[in-house]
């Protein structure tokens, strides 16, 4: 009873104070937003990966201390969602991380990552609480969609696709990819779970081919490889280097 009862005082806290004071800033991508952080998504039939960096700002006077509950809307049926926390992803909705934002400075250790096959939406509400009480402060809608879903798909000579082999890897990795159309620029960037970039490779301008990149040199751990066309991510994957 005592667990029901403090189950439903946070959701009754969450409920009020969704109007609360608003004590920080929230942004994505450089951009602050109020309420709501729409993030761009498109399956191509395997799993796809989006990681997203989302940055706290107190705009408050005082440290404000909190815990960071992830309320799920709904969720597509193919989809996952984890937030992470200095590259540890957790799957807790409501982690014992205690995160101290200080007063004008961005928090740029959370990320949200989501994996996906299919293009369903999702949605979810992220509340910044109280690490005593849980009592929200404050929160924001993500809201992961893609906007060309509902528009008739043209028919394309060749299909986007982007595999890397073997997976996990240990000394190499060989990165497959065809793309839907031709592109001036193709760039290959592999990234670790704090979202920095540790390689680098400009590819040609066909719309197919190849890449090896070395992975002796990288700690056993989790990474995510990008192909960029023309400067916007095309397909992101996750790639797993194991010794």
């Amino acid at each position: 009873m005592k667990k029901i009862y403090f189950l439903l005082t946070i959701l009754l806290g969450l409920s009020l104070g969704l109007k609360a004071q608003q004590n920080f800033e929230f942004s994505y991508n450089g951009t602050v937003f109020t309420d709501t952080v729409k993030i761009d998504v498109a399956s191509t039939g395997g799993e796809e990966v989006s990681l997203d960096f989302i940055h706290f700002k107190n705009i408050s006077a005082d440290t404000i201390y909190v815990r960071v509950y992830r309320q799920d809307i709904y969720l597509n049926p193919t989809a996952s969602l984890f937030m992470c926390f200095d590259g540890e992803c957790v799957i807790d909705t409501i982690p014992q991380n205690v995160v101290a934002l200080v007063p004008n400075v961005e928090y740029t250790s959370f990320d949200l990552m989501y994996t996906y096959t299919s293009d369903v939406t999702s949605t979810a509400r992220i509340h910044l609480v109280d690490t005593l009480n849980l009592q929200p402060i404050q929160s924001f809608v993500v809201q992961y969609r893609n906007p060309d879903a509902a528009l008739p798909k043209p028919i394309k000579s060749n299909v986007l696709s982007l595999e890397a082999y073997p997976n996990p890897a240990a000394n190499s990795a060989t990165i497959n990819y065809s793309l839907p159309s031709n592109y001036r620029q193709i760039t290959l960037v592999l990234r670790n779970m704090i979202g920095e970039e540790l390689k680098t490779v400009q590819l040609s301008s066909s719309s197919k081919g190849k890449q090896t990149i070395n992975t002796y040199d990288l700690p056993n751990g989790v990474y995510f490889y990008s192909i960029i066309g023309d400067g916007k991510t095309i397909a992101t994957k996750k790639l797993i280097v194991k010794h």
